[in-house]
């Protein structure tokens, strides 16, 4: 069973569907980055999120994700940001080629405003963008 558990931004565990924005969506072949705006008690910071070795993502627009098979884990999370362990999109949906070692890969899940996004990567990094 799919268990999320949240990443922290800041020290600080980001929860809300008011929290974060993306603004923007940049893929290279093996990088994907999105620009993300976050709330953080009183102010607003703009932080680039960098998923290294991607393999696969995926956006989908909040409404049709609550709906979807797919979102129990979702509907339970307590973070906008989050690594999903026991991933059912990483052991059934998306089938990961052969000559990759599936155990190198981790599952993350952005919660903004209006899309989730999935994202099957080795690594991530999180920098601070200027406004």
């Amino acid at each position: 069973m799919e268990t999320s558990y949240p990443i922290k931004i800041n020290n600080q565990l980001i929860y809300g569907r008011d929290k974060t924005w993306l603004t923007s969506l940049h893929q290279t072949p093996d990088q994907l980055t999105l620009s993300i705006e976050v709330d953080i008690e009183e102010e607003s910071i703009l932080l680039k999120m960098i998923f290294n070795d991607l393999i696969f993502y995926s956006s989908t627009e909040l409404d049709t994700y609550e709906k979807s098979k797919w979102s129990t884990s979702w509907l339970t999370s307590q973070s906008n940001f989050e690594i999903i362990e026991q991933s059912n999109l990483i052991h059934e949906r998306v089938k990961i080629r052969n000559d990759y070692n599936v155990q190198d890969f981790k599952h993350y899940r952005v919660s903004t405003y209006d899309y989730i996004i999935d994202i099957i990567a080795k690594d991530h990094q999180l920098e601070e963008a200027n406004k």
